[in-house]
């Protein structure tokens, strides 16, 4: 950062004093104890409460400022006025958005805590936590909204909140179904503060990035022939890969006037990295801030992260890329996230309303299945295909949503109880910790293949009392299903139908809940179908799965999918998720650009809910 006023080594010590007295109040008053011992900036292994030369510079040089604007506090109301004007020379307001993929009505979705957007902001937010953010201005978070739904109601309260606080910068993540929300967010945002810088973000990014694809491409051209095998659904001609150039942000000239920067890959640490920029830059406008950013690519390069930042160069009337270092992110070297400034909180009927926090133990999924997009991620962007946080590290963040009064927890993994090792360590832990404090309710989500009755049982004594499964279907198609082909490997005799039954009754003998996501349009019949259907119905009624516990997803291409790169190879067109979708309230997915459409998904719909009654989930999200 640009100095200004006295350099540090010049600060008087009276004034350093009171800085780090001011710095270990903070300290103690606003940080729980799990929160207090982590550091990235100004360096590691120190204490927080140890100020940085950047940090104490700044403060004098404010408070000089402030003293020769308003003069000497000697009063009650001059000290108010101090701190205001104080605040305002020190701060620049920052708006977050998680634009929501479902519209009101929707009653087939979960809603939960945006995730995504908190790990993209948790540098961000240590470093203002702890006061150490590097710069003469300081982000502000005004607000992080996560609507559980697109609303005229949620589309008040964001231009409430636009009219109210001017934010400098907005950033907005998203998914493939969220993607057309987002961007009338960010045209919101365009139209009430025209300077406001806007930031795009999110798994969909992630998954449209032309230069990870042809990245990924080139280096299966450079395997042997076996391993190329595996991964020839990576190996696009340059044809192929000029046909993402259409869906990428930026490539409609009406975007460069919504967006400003697009995150694709990890932005944990380049979210912060920009926003320092921004402060460097005040006062500023979005053209000033690229500017700057492309002149200064190599800090960029330096940070932890594998991806890049992408922006709309006017002046050379292209689309620019600034890549990271390539070095994934190691998640036990992250802060915990900050879930203090939502707007909606999370509670999930599962576990009777109680204030619940999702945590992510891992990243990435051992299996390959054609519909998901984690495997083929880690893939597209050259990152280990599991990335796993140690026990120790997972079991801070569980003690302090404990401290910040969350009476439950569930685990966003994908398949949390893939890695049996580590999950028999952090079982321990958990136990150790149910054993000195009140029992601590949790659930989360895996595969029937990576449980067995034992390990079901050691679980609910540990405190978990829901696991929700992907079973897709009674007979999925072992071709796009991967697990499905997986235990016919580990267990050739092994029929899909007969494991998810023994793994429900097991769950029900052990007091853990069942639920399910059931997905349509892999190929199935009608009559498996009707199988399907009858083995959930049958498993209600038997009491393994709760009311209101059953997801009906109809399949979809998603952009970073096997099925997307399928397509991509195909020649057909591919999907723009720029385009309103078109959903059943009661699906969690889209079928937009599905094999199953229009009257059909209603029959299905209708089949389903006769089929299965209660058990079906049906929660207006808004």
């Amino acid at each position: 950062m640009t100095p200004v006023g006295p350099r540090p080594r010049d600060v008087p010590e009276g004034a350093a004093r009171r800085v780090r007295r001011a710095r270990a109040d903070r300290i103690d008053r606003e940080l729980y104890e799990e929160e207090k011992h982590w550091r990235w900036h100004p360096g590691d292994g120190q204490d927080p409460r140890t100020v940085s030369e950047e940090a104490l510079h700044r403060e004098v040089a404010l408070d000089r400022e402030v003293t020769a604007r308003l003069g000497a506090a000697t009063s009650s109301p001059a000290r108010e006025r101090r701190d205001q004007e104080r605040r305002r020379a020190k701060h620049f307001p920052v708006l977050f958005v998680s634009a929501p993929h479902v519209e009101e009505g929707a009653t087939g979705a979960f809603p939960g805590m945006p995730t995504p957007l908190l790990y993209a902001t948790c540098v961000l937010d240590r470093m203002l936590r702890i006061d150490e953010f590097p710069g003469t201005r300081v982000p502000d978070v005004v607000a992080v909204l996560n609507p559980p739904a697109y609303t005229s109601a949620f589309e008040d309260e964001l231009v409430a909140h636009l009219r109210e606080h001017r934010p400098v910068v907005v950033g907005i993540s998203n998914l493939s179904e969220g993607h057309h929300f987002a961007l009338r967010i960010a045209e919101s945002v365009k139209r009430e503060c025209p300077q406001s810088i806007v930031l795009l973000g999110g798994q969909h990014e992630d998954a449209v990035n032309p230069e990870a694809y042809r990245a990924a491409s080139n280096r299966v051209a450079g395997m042997a022939s076996r391993r190329r095998e595996t991964h020839e659904d990576f190996l696009l001609g340059a044809d192929e890969l000029d046909r993402l150039a259409p869906l990428q942000t930026f490539a409609r000239p009406e975007e460069r006037d919504l967006v400003d920067v697009v995150f694709a890959g990890d932005s944990t640490f380049a979210l912060a990295e920009v926003l320092k920029v921004v402060a460097e830059c005040l006062p500023t406008d979005a053209e000033s801030v690229k500017k700057r950013l492309l002149a200064d690519q190599e800090r960029f390069a330096e940070l932890p992260g594998v991806g890049s930042l992408f922006l709309y160069d006017r002046h050379g009337r292209r689309i620019e890329s600034i890549p990271l270092s390539g070095t994934p992110v190691d998640g036990d070297r992250l802060p915990y996230i900050d879930v203090t400034r939502l707007t909606h909180e999370n509670r999930f009927p599962v576990f009777g309303h109680r204030r619940t926090a999702q945590i992510m133990a891992c990243l990435g999924c051992k299996y390959a299945c054609s519909f998901c997009h984690e495997s083929a991620d880690a893939f597209l962007y050259e990152q280990p295909k599991i990335r796993q946080r140690s026990p120790c590290h997972v079991m801070g963040e569980i003690r302090l949503r404990r401290d910040q009064g969350f009476e439950a927890v569930f685990f966003d993994d994908s398949t949390f109880t893939q890695n049996r090792r580590w999950l028999a360590d952090f079982l321990t832990l958990l136990e150790d910790l149910t054993s000195d404090h009140r029992p601590l309710e949790w659930g989360c989500q895996t595969t029937v293949n990576d449980v067995d009755r034992d390990l079901l049982r050691r679980m609910a004594g540990a405190g978990c009392s829901y696991v929700y499964f992907g079973v897709e279907s009674a007979e999925p198609d072992t071709e796009r299903v991967q697990k499905v082909r997986q235990l016919l490997l580990v267990s050739p005799a092994t029929d899909w139908t007969d494991r998810f039954r023994d793994v429900a009754h097991w769950c029900r003998e052990a007091g853990i809940r069942v639920g399910t996501s059931l997905q349509f349009g892999l190929g199935e019949s009608p009559e498996q179908r009707l199988r399907t259907l009858d083995l959930v119905a049958e498993l209600h009624r038997d009491g393994c799965i709760p009311d209101g516990c059953v997801a009906l997803n109809v399949n979809s291409p998603y952009p970073g999918t096997r099925q997307w790169l399928q397509i991509i190879q195909s020649g057909v067109a591919l999907p723009d998720y720029r385009e309103k979708l078109v959903r059943h309230p009661a699906f969690e997915t889209a079928h937009q650009f599905s094999a199953i459409t229009g009257q059909d998904v209603e029959d299905l719909y209708r089949l389903a809910a006769d089929r299965l009654g209660g058990a079906l989930h049906q929660q207006d999200p808004a």
